[in-house]
């Protein structure tokens, strides 16, 4: 296999991987500012059909607010493309914990994040490794000449600060 191939293959099994996992939870144990999914019953879900649910009974975003009776979420309703870049649209939803069927949190999963930094790093190091020694060339061919020193361009530039 090439060495693109290599890494594209590489690049779409890290980017498959996700460093979150949604666990099961409650909206007692909820946290502001916390990522939630919230699977919503039919009747509830037809409420919300002009938000651009991803999953039609499926609302996610973030926690802001519970009360007694409903949970406030904070969802993403769409993207604005600006000049400089594109901004998220966001909207405070307000369910009724009745029309509620599961609450579940975004949790950092470290053995994901873990592997997936670990993965990336020997990636690297051994794209490094086969460049130092003049591997990856095809067979038939000799390897081309080394130079005995590689040079690494280092980007130098300064930041005035003060007023000279």
């Amino acid at each position: 296999m090439r060495r693109p191939t290599r890494l594209l293959v590489l690049a779409a099994a890290l980017a498959a991987s996700g460093c979150f996992a949604y666990v099961p939870s409650s909206p007692q144990e909820l946290v502001p500012g916390e990522g939630v999914r919230l699977r919503l019953t039919a009747q509830e879900a037809m409420r919300y059909a002009d938000l651009r649910l991803a999953d039609a009974r499926s609302l996610e975003g973030k926690f802001v607010d519970r009360s007694d009776s409903e949970v406030m979420v904070e969802a993403t309703v769409g993207t604005s493309d600006r000049a400089r870049g594109t901004q998220l649209l966001l909207q405070r939803v307000t369910v009724p914990l009745t029309g509620i069927v599961d609450v579940e949190r975004k949790k950092l999963d470290t053995v994901k994040t873990g592997l997936l930094v670990g993965a990336g790093a020997a990636a690297v190091s051994a794209i490094l490794f086969q460049d130092a020694l003049g591997y990856g060339h095809n067979e038939g061919e000799t390897p081309p000449e080394t130079p005995e020193a590689r040079r690494i361009p280092i980007l130098r530039f300064a930041i005035p600060l003060g007023g000279r």
